[in-house]
């Protein structure tokens, strides 16, 4: 049976007329006529009664009807749905996020306010290949050998975060080496600031203790503000010490302190695929991030 032939079958029974089926189909009558006989001599059934001057489904003709018009429906949809499939793969853009998840999250409900008709995935694991655009984060005083293709979407200084109520509450500012001994709360290990704090101890001559690690900044936030331990504290991408705690609360639970002697200072970076450089509404989100960022 060829898809033509059922078309035409459907349309004559609509019709139960023969010239008026063709006229609607725009083809001759008697071409009409061959192909629905072509249709009964493979079936090997009538699938019509003739009269006079009209047909009539018998009653093969009317379950084959009933059987073909769900299916030609759904053969009908198929384009659409493909078209519908590919904008939406267009405008879906895969998110690989390893580093500034609050402030990117924050940017893409501002985003989405813009362009409602843009879809994200996100994904925060490492070893995802597929992606249209990675963000991730690199020290700004090291040329890294990692990366190469890039954008900065910001610069930060990383402040070490101290209870207040701690030994360090009291100081303006402080040397890594001079924390030896304090318990350290942290990112866990995977992260790119984990690494990139990892490499700061290194170059203060000391292996720090690991008291808690975590995969989220909240947790990490919410450890030191009850006086648990110390830890880092990026300049922007985790908000403003007065968005955690509120601006009724009678003191900060936690204090930023200036890091001396080393340069702590990070880039948030943007990477995009092969592919994703070539969609014009992930670069227009790169755009938006980077515009975005210098408000901080």
């Amino acid at each position: 049976m060829e898809l033509l032939q059922l078309r035409y079958f459907l349309t004559a029974a609509e019709y139960q007329h023969m010239t008026k089926a063709a006229e609607h189909l725009q083809i001759a009558q008697p071409a009409l006529s061959q192909a629905i006989h072509r249709l009964e001599a493979e079936l090997g059934i009538p699938l019509f009664e003739r009269k006079s001057r009209s047909i009539e489904l018998n009653e093969a003709g009317r379950l084959l009807q009933k059987r073909l018009i769900p299916l030609i429906s759904a053969l009908d949809r198929i384009p659409g749905e493909l078209r519908a499939g590919q904008y939406r793969s267009s405008h879906t853009i895969h998110l690989k996020l390893l580093a500034a998840s609050t402030l990117i999250t924050n940017r893409i409900i501002a985003y989405r306010s813009l362009r409602p008709d843009v879809n994200f995935q996100l994904n925060q694991s490492d070893a995802t290949t597929d992606y249209d655009l990675c963000v991730s984060a690199i020290r700004s005083d090291v040329k890294s050998d990692e990366y190469s293709d890039y954008m900065v979407m910001l610069e930060e200084d990383l402040y070490l975060a101290v209870p207040t109520h701690s030994p360090y509450g009291d100081k303006d500012s402080i040397c890594l080496a001079d924390t030896n001994n304090a318990g350290y709360i942290c990112l866990a290990g995977s992260r790119p600031i984990r690494q990139i704090c990892n490499s700061y101890f290194s170059e203060a001559s000391f292996t720090p203790k690991i008291i808690f690690e975590s995969d989220t900044t909240e947790s990490v936030r919410n450890l030191i503000a009850a006086g648990l331990g110390i830890g880092f504290w990026p300049q922007y991408s985790w908000g403003p010490l007065s968005a955690e705690w509120g601006p009724l609360a009678p003191q900060s639970p936690v204090k930023l302190l200036p890091i001396k002697d080393q340069v702590c200072r990070r880039q948030i970076i943007l990477m995009c695929s092969p592919h994703g450089k070539e969609n014009p509404i992930v670069r227009d989100f790169c755009d938006f991030l980077i515009q975005n960022s210098k408000w901080l």
